[in-house]
């Protein structure tokens, strides 16, 4: 298990509306301390990455010749996800436009040799709500022909435990729910991932789901909160117990990296990223001696 973080730890400007680009936040993350990534491109979305364009091979190129200039290695990579309004689009437009967004993501993800691509399942709401077999049947008319597709390019999907949002129930916040998900597969390359933060705020113990789980867990989004607000703290600044957490990934023979998805820089001004980030790396240091 390596120290990672999300390529997003320096994307946000506090001084201006612009962002970091992936091969200057890469090298910031190299200072750091980090050598592990994963590609966020969730604000693909709203078109504000240099995946968006039409020369989008070439920049996912130029993002991976940089990485091994930089001895870095991309393990998991965070494709866009869907606003939560139900398993379905208002439009065929707004649909097609996301699904090509989805393949473009995977096939980055393979040039950068991710294992890992973290999808967001879906909750049917129009049909059946609460209904397990309608869950499962709307995520396999989202998902199938992804994981299709990242098996054949090699790389990995892993669904992210849910948590509730705007008072509604989300399929895939229980560990139940995420087993039926995964095994529904039948040996195709699916797992889970599982956030810790989620995980504090659907259980008062989330350490039975992970047991649950085992194997199954192929990726992790590491962050703490107070078992309410998705906060995306670094741990110890919340009330998750790392102790029990990083026993039980020992336990379950959890065979991926230790990824942060943490805001600890969002507010930051610059001269105060490095020093924050090099804190992170110092606080996962120690999270992997309680292994």
């Amino acid at each position: 298990m390596r120290v990672a973080t999300m390529t997003s730890l320096f994307r946000e400007c506090r001084e201006t509306k612009d962002f970091t680009g992936y091969i200057e936040s890469m090298h910031r993350c190299k200072e750091a301390g980090f050598s592990v990534l994963d590609l966020n491109m969730c604000a693909m979305l709203n078109r504000q990455t240099e995946l968006n364009g039409d020369d989008w091979i070439k920049n996912a190129e130029n993002i991976r010749n940089e990485a091994e200039k930089l001895g870095i290695t991309f393990s998991q990579s965070h494709p866009p996800y869907r606003p939560f309004k139900g398993a379905y689009f208002k439009s065929t437009e707004e649909k097609e436009r996301f699904d090509e967004l989805t393949r473009r993501a995977i096939h980055v993800s393979s040039i950068l040799g991710v294992k890992w691509a973290v999808m967001h399942p879906v909750t049917e709401i129009d049909k059946a709500e609460y209904n397990l077999q309608a869950d499962l049947a709307a995520n396999h008319e989202n998902f199938d022909k992804v994981v299709e597709q990242a098996a054949k390019e090699n790389v990995g999907i892993a669904f992210e435990n849910m948590c509730d949002r705007d008072n509604r129930r989300r399929f895939g916040a229980t560990a139940e729910e995420l087993i039926e998900l995964v095994d529904s597969y039948k040996g195709a390359p699916v797992g889970v991932c599982w956030d810790t933060g989620h995980g504090h705020r659907v259980y008062t113990n989330q350490i039975p789901a992970l047991e649950k789980l085992g194997s199954r867990v192929k990726a992790l989004h590491i962050n703490d909160n107070f078992g309410q607000d998705d906060l995306h703290l670094l741990p110890f600044l919340g009330t998750i117990p790392w102790e029990k957490v990083m026993k039980t990934l020992t336990k379950i023979g959890y065979e991926g990296d230790l990824v942060y998805e943490i805001r600890i820089n969002n507010y930051m001004p610059e001269g105060l990223k490095i020093p924050s980030a090099r804190f992170s790396v110092d606080v996962g240091n120690y999270l992997l001696s309680l292994c």
